[in-house]
């Protein structure tokens, strides 16, 4: 009888048992057992992934999801990541134990409405942003889902039967004969290195002015789109290339850069509560120490967010995989990894006493992001709105933004979502740039620019390439000021003015054209930065699905005199053990 049916069994025989201190040899008991089993019996492990793969594999080709090939690769990397997810939650000593009462609750419900209202305690009574200075500015690039596809084809076919096309062996279609162009292909397709490489140049010859302090915000996701054939290795190459060619360049501007889910191997995945992905920051520390600075780059190394200061600036940049809803495992438990949240309240009370402003940076913004922690954060910039001057994040391929809202619903800071330098899906090269006040760092424009494909791709390999301003912000949309009441104030225009509706539509296509959003839909993406309040917005019922009922709350550790006794005990022997050398 494999382990699963003896834990159900004993689940159900024991579950009306109650604990008192006579008790505590049956919790060593169960503990022993439960481990003792967990430890045997390997063989049905394997079987159950291999089971659940050989399902996910039938359905994804029967339902025509992709082909067969794509549907095995792509859950073959996932099966044993959601599987163990799965079994370290709910198959553990310390939550099978005290479920069936032999032993007494080792964790306790954090509840979102405690942690909100111990944040917002002390909020200040003002929390409105600065009248803007204006004698000075400063500019801030924004880059991101780079994508560069090592493996670009000139010539080959746009469209094919792969979720990644442009590459050699695809025939083209009758229906959509499209070959690949030189420069790159608005298809389902990535961006040729050697376009990012005069991306690069057209930043220093054309963008960057040397009489602005300049940064560069590079907010991740490198590798090319064929996720059901990567490796740990593959997936890291393109981002020392990117590195190195941003280095060769020499810019001459601090760059502020973090990793994309992209990155991750399996796509999505990053464990927190073990080291076996700890050697991807290493990479990424060492790759980006000349820009971070060995003590930041140390601290990166270790918890996967970092803090870099600039005068009158400080400048987050955190990991997303910690909120993001794909990484299967926070299944395991989701309570703030690496203590992002604890530690982003402590460098927010910091800048606050030095009147410093704060811009927080990421690859997934949080309207994408697991929901208790998109709220977490939400109350955290409440709480601090006055000096967030702004949210930069990437990851949607497409342009908008997104206004936090306080508890009574009235905007209160911004998330600018930039559309990817890379043309999948169906995307024109895209990048941004911002003008900032100089003393209050409210932004105060900023500028688009896209890449003219048929222009380039018709001159040939002899074109030296020039992005297009395509629009700035305040001319786009007709407003003075990009404070969050103003950008409020454009979403409740799009319900009478039918052309910014298609502007907005048009923007987040990165210009290739409209897919037909609605008011209401732009209204709702534009007006949350929570997934559970732009379905409400958008009319949608709230249902959980599968993964939410298996996905554990948050919660700590309940910490019993014993064990705090044991950790006095070892703190003393570290001491002596000092004292000794």
């Amino acid at each position: 009888m494999n382990k699963y049916i003896i834990l159900l069994i004993l689940c159900s025989i024991c579950f009306s048992s109650s604990l008192s201190q006579q008790e505590k040899f049956f919790c060593k008991q169960c503990h022993k057992f439960v481990h003792t089993i967990q430890k045997v019996e390997h063989f049905w492990d394997k079987s159950i992934v291999w089971f659940l793969e050989l399902v996910a594999e039938g359905y994804c080709s029967y339902a025509k999801i992709e082909k067969h090939s794509v549907c095995k690769g792509a859950i073959h990397e996932m099966t044993p990541v959601i599987f163990e997810g799965i079994q370290k939650r709910f198959l553990d000593e310390d939550f099978i134990c005290p479920l069936i009462r032999w032993c007494p609750k080792v964790y306790e419900e954090l509840k979102l409405e405690d942690y909100v209202s111990n944040i917002l305690k002390d909020k200040p009574l003002n929390t409105q942003w600065p009248e803007i200075d204006g004698t000075d500015t400063i500019e801030i690039i924004h880059v991101s889902d780079i994508h560069t596809d090592l493996f670009y084809k000139e010539g080959s076919a746009q469209n094919c039967d792969e979720p990644l096309c442009c590459r050699e062996g695809f025939k083209l279609k009758d229906y959509n004969p499209k070959k690949a162009g030189y420069w790159g292909s608005a298809a389902v397709c990535d961006l040729p290195e050697r376009t990012f490489e005069q991306f690069v140049n057209f930043l220093k010859t054309d963008v960057i002015n040397p009489n602005k302090k300049t940064f560069l915000f590079w907010t991740g996701d490198n590798v090319q789109h064929d996720v059901w054939k990567q490796g740990r290795e593959y997936n890291i190459i393109n981002s020392k290339r990117i590195t190195e060619i941003f280095k060769k360049a020499n810019l001459g501007i601090p760059i502020i850069p973090q990793v994309g889910n992209h990155e991750m191997f399996p796509v999505d995945q990053y464990d927190y509560m073990t080291e076996k992905d700890s050697n991807l920051r290493v990479e990424f520390s060492n790759m980006w120490r000349d820009w971070l600075g060995d003590e930041t780059a140390e601290f990166f190394k270790k918890n996967g967010f970092y803090a870099k200061e600039f005068d009158n600036l400080k400048v987050i940049a955190f990991d997303s995989q910690i909120c993001n809803p794909d990484n299967w495992y926070l299944l395991k438990d989701p309570t703030d990894p690496t203590g992002f949240l604890e530690w982003a309240e402590q460098e927010l009370k910091d800048s606050e006493l030095k009147d410093q402003a704060v811009y927080f940076t990421a690859h997934i913004f949080t309207q994408e992001c697991m929901v208790p922690w998109a709220r977490r954060f939400n109350a955290l910039v409440e709480r601090y709105a006055y000096i967030v001057r702004g949210q930069i994040y990437g990851h949607a391929h497409g342009e908008f933004y997104n206004l936090y809202k306080d508890q009574n619903g009235k905007p209160m800071n911004i998330a600018y979502i930039s559309s990817s330098l890379t043309t999948y899906n169906n995307k024109l090269p895209s990048f941004r740039k911002f003008i900032v006040d100089a003393k209050t760092m409210i932004p105060l424009n900023y500028y688009e620019y896209r890449l003219n494909l048929d222009k380039y791709n018709y001159i040939g390999k002899d074109a030296i390439l020039k992005w297009d301003i395509a629009f700035d912000f305040l001319s786009e949309y007709g407003v003075t000021r990009m404070y969050p009441a103003d950008l409020y104030a454009i979403t409740e225009r799009l319900f009478t003015e039918p052309e910014l509706v298609k502007k907005f539509d048009f923007n987040q296509n990165s210009g290739t054209g409209l897919s037909g959003d609605t008011a209401q839909y732009l209204y709702c993406l534009l007006n949350n930065s929570i997934k559970d309040d732009l379905k409400v917005c958008k009319g949608e019922t709230l249902t959980k699905d599968w993964t939410q009922y298996i996905s554990p709350g948050w919660r700590k550790r309940i910490d019993t005199s014993e064990e705090k006794e044991e950790k006095k005990q070892k703190k003393q022997q570290k001491k002596q053990k000092k004292q000794k050398k």
